[in-house]
């Protein structure tokens, strides 16, 4: 899908902008969140929103759930560690809500054990998986129309630990491997 394509960051001023998937959101404190989201790249980034629950201009529509596609504006605040950096978010907008996966529970679950696996299996400061997130992005369009929510859920699973090199193409899960998520 054009739309996943991966894209690299772009730094201006002190300020990076990413197209992340969100993969799991905290709440901290009265007002805030914590974020963590698959940059295009494949690696694992945490971020802070400040104020998140409150703003209406900087966060608005919900945009903040986890399985959105977003473009980020962050900045990484001083004392922060250089091996698992917390980005403040001070922007984010909407790419994709896949709202498909709204329609139907079993949809919904499948694609939350999708971000929720990749979000326990990246780790800070891997970049170098750029196929994890196309692999997430198809999952989550897929998920959107699908009809056996439980067979995407599985040859997801394939294809992840195809790709983490587990499972090779002679398995016995071959033919999931084999075809598109979106059959």
């Amino acid at each position: 899908i054009a739309l996943f394509e991966a894209k690299k960051a772009k730094s201006c001023r002190g300020f990076v902008k990413e197209r992340i998937i969100l993969l799991r959101k905290i709440k901290y404190g009265e007002s805030d969140l914590i974020l963590h989201g698959l940059n295009s790249r494949g690696g694992r980034m945490n971020f802070i929103a400040r104020g998140a629950l409150r703003s209406k201009k900087r966060f608005a529509g919900g945009v903040l759930e986890p399985t959105h596609y977003i473009s980020a504006q962050c900045t990484t605040p001083p004392g922060t560690s250089a091996e698992a950096p917390l980005y403040l978010l001070t922007e984010a907008s909407l790419i994709k809500g896949f709202d498909g996966l709204r329609d139907r529970y079993e949809r919904l679950q499948t694609a939350l054990a999708m971000v929720q696996l990749l979000n326990q299996m990246c780790q800070h400061g891997v970049e170098d998986a750029p196929e994890l997130f196309d692999l997430l992005g198809n999952g989550l369009s897929s998920a959107e129309t699908s009809e056996d929510a439980e067979i995407l859920k599985l040859q997801f699973e394939a294809k992840l630990l195809y790709l983490q090199g587990v499972l090779s193409t002679d398995s016995i899960y071959a033919d999931l491997l084999s075809r598109p998520l979106s059959e």
